[in-house]
């Protein structure tokens, strides 16, 4: 399991659904039911508003998905780097984690999760998300803070734009 990362299930309960698809007939992928297991950082510290997906084929580990439903603006702004947009892209959307075993193609595999990524999907995968949230003492999570304008007006109240007042 990949640090601090716990599978959903662990965390919420059994209530919480594992997402399965059967897949036959396909090129690039064995015949079988394919089980995903979607997992949520426990770091109290983070907010990384992602979640690693392991796909289990026959009780197999075969992939690690990476899915992070934020824009990639969002992660320069997480990262504190405003350098790294290619990282920040990466962490945005879908992608094949580093710590994938690959047994099946990485490609197909991203072609099959991004088939699978529906609205419904993603909705729960965030809900679960919030709710871990709310467990692992949420005061200690770094909150991002909008940025502020040089031109925006002063929030220390004066009237003064920010630039001149307290920057």
């Amino acid at each position: 399991m990949l640090a601090p990362f716990e599978s959903a299930g662990k965390l919420l309960g059994t209530d919480c659904p594992l997402r399965t698809t059967i897949i036959a007939g396909a090129s690039d992928l064995p015949d079988g039911e394919y089980v995903f297991l979607d997992t949520y950082c426990t770091d109290n510290k983070c907010d990384c508003r992602k979640t690693i997906i392991q796909v289990f084929h026959e009780d197999l580990l075969v992939s690690i998905l990476s899915f992070g439903w934020e824009s990639p603006k969002f992660y320069l702004r997480w990262l504190h780097n405003t350098q790294d947009r290619e990282f920040a892209k990466e962490m945005s959307g879908l992608s094949i984690d580093h710590s994938s075993p690959n047994r099946v193609a990485p490609e197909a595999m991203l072609s099959l999760v991004d088939h699978l990524m529906d609205e419904t999907w993603i909705s729960v995968l965030k809900g679960n998300y919030k709710q871990i949230r709310k467990t692992i003492r949420p005061d200690n999570i770094i909150r991002m803070v909008p940025k502020i304008s040089r031109n925006s007006p002063c929030s220390c109240g004066s009237g003064k734009k920010h630039k001149n007042c307290c920057l």
